[in-house]
């Protein structure tokens, strides 16, 4: 229960103000989730983080930059790329 409460406050400090989104032309918000999905799965592997082991903020202080970069590299082959939430939000205007 702890670490969820922690886990919450991380979104709620950095997550939700992210001023960077991940995009592709024509991906389907299923497939995005997914493709989230095994990008976090892969991201936490290249860490060897382990929740039998480690604890979220332990994991995020001790090895938050490395996680970070094989998840952005996992994306970037997937064929995604980071853009400005005003140009997302000009790509995906209607």
């Amino acid at each position: 229960m702890k670490r969820l409460i922690l886990l919450m406050c991380i979104v709620a400090l950095f997550g939700c103000s992210s001023s960077i989104k991940l995009t592709k032309p024509g991906v389907t918000e299923s497939q995005w989730y997914e493709d989230y999905y095994d990008c976090n799965v892969q991201a936490d592997q290249a860490i060897g983080y382990n929740t039998a082991y480690r604890t979220a903020l332990g994991n995020a202080i001790a090895s938050g930059t490395e996680r970070q970069q094989s998840f952005d590299s996992c994306f970037k082959t997937k064929g995604y790329q980071k853009v400005s939430v005003e140009e997302y939000e000009s790509m995906t205007a209607r």
